[in-house]
């Protein structure tokens, strides 16, 4: 059986340690990040990211929304991507050249 690798990210915690040095430190595995984090991670905009989740490339939900709103318009909750499938998508791109 083949082996499955496991893609993560991580909080760290970077603290200078002298000249060209620093210390890095890990805190905990993250399985969702935030529409920003993913730009900052993608290297792209915010509506970037935006499109790509609505075009079905990375999966996320709007954790608390109410799916039928009194006013009939879509949810404001905020949007939390799963980790996994923006790393997953990153390394799609990454390979095929696009980034």
């Amino acid at each position: 059986m083949a082996e499955q690798m496991t893609l993560c990210i991580w909080e760290t915690e970077v603290v200078p340690a002298g000249e060209n040095r620093a210390v890095v430190t890990a805190r905990k595995p993250l399985h969702r990040i935030s529409v920003e984090q993913a730009a900052r991670m993608l290297g792209c905009s915010k509506d970037s990211v935006w499109r790509t989740y609505r075009a079905g490339l990375i999966t996320g939900w709007k954790p608390g929304a109410r799916s039928n709103r009194k006013d009939g318009r879509a949810s404001n909750a905020s949007l939390v991507l799963d980790a996994g499938s923006v790393l997953q998508y990153k390394e799609s791109v990454t390979s095929r050249g696009v980034y």
